[in-house]
């Protein structure tokens, strides 16, 4: 249709929108686009109109990409990329402004987060992942501060010599919508990370050529971590911001102060965490009391 002929050029601009009103990360920037993408071919494969969008045409594309084994919650996702393109398109006069109303995201099946015990925490920060002794010290370091401060691995990849403060044990990152916060690492990090920082480059771990190491490298470490301290499960970096997590609230820290040292924009995002623990509380409880 020649109505969907311009479509492109509304999404591209969308994304220029967004990219610019809110800040927003290249990662982040990147699941929009590809989530647009898949609305935009969908629509010209269905040969429909996005001025004259249907209810069922949207329950249509979400068992698409059902049948193309996409879980709920990305589902739900790519809806919310769609709704944000149409109000762009609204606020612009291009479609009418009730087709807004046809969106509604699907109930999200909440998984609770994965996590590991203490003990292999220690075995993964302290087994050797390599014979070199430099590339086995920063690598150390990389599985240290992702256990010990809940860091996301685009957070960890970019961090920045002058951001820490060895002194005061903290690092100052920068995460999802550019927001800034403080993270803080133990005392006995401190020698392996001044290692780290003695090597040339802006970047704690940054490669030859001066780049920040990419999250596909971080992930092999991990992964290669927790098969060589032998957990038994393929170990990814959010089990350990899962693990990390969990450990507060247990502690009995107050969920705002963990929500903040996550880098969590909404309350509800760290509330996944007191399932975790109610879900290991039933566990003794089924394993313990000779009644359960």
């Amino acid at each position: 249709m020649m109505e969907n002929e311009h479509l492109k050029k509304h999404i591209d601009d969308f994304l220029v929108f967004i990219s610019v009103e809110k800040n927003l990360s290249e990662n982040t920037l990147n699941s929009y686009r590809r989530d647009l993408e898949k609305f935009y071919k969908f629509i010209v494969l269905k040969r429909i109109s996005h001025k004259n969008i249907k209810g069922k045409d949207l329950v249509d594309f979400m068992i698409f990409l059902k049948r193309n084994n996409v879980s709920s919650a990305t589902i739900a996702r790519n809806i919310s990329s769609i709704r944000g393109l149409y109000r762009f398109l609204a606020s612009k006069g291009e479609i009418n402004p009730y087709i807004l109303n046809l969106f509604e995201s699907p109930k999200i099946e909440r998984k609770i987060p994965q996590v590991i015990n203490r003990q292999d925490v220690n075995k993964i920060i302290s087994v050797r992942t390599t014979e070199r002794e430099s590339l086995h010290i920063r690598n150390m370091v990389i599985l240290g501060l992702l256990a010990t401060t809940g860091l996301r691995i685009s957070e960890l990849s970019k961090i920045k010599k002058e951001n820490i403060n060895l002194e005061e044990k903290w690092i100052k990152v920068t995460g999802k919508g550019n927001r800034e916060r403080i993270v803080f690492f133990p005392q006995e990090l401190i020698p392996f990370i001044k290692h780290c920082m003695s090597r040339e480059g802006v970047f704690l771990f940054g490669t030859k050529n001066g780049n920040p190491m990419t999250r596909q490298n971080i992930w092999k470490i991990v992964r290669n971590a927790g098969k060589k301290a032998g957990l038994g499960i393929s170990l990814k970096p959010h089990m350990l911001r899962h693990t990390f997590a969990t450990q507060l609230l247990e502690a009995g820290m107050d969920i705002r102060i963990i929500q903040e040292l996550l880098g969590h924009k909404s309350i509800s995002t760290t509330k996944i965490y007191t399932q975790v623990s109610r879900s290991q509380l039933k566990a003794i409880y089924k394993k313990y009391h000779p009644r359960a």
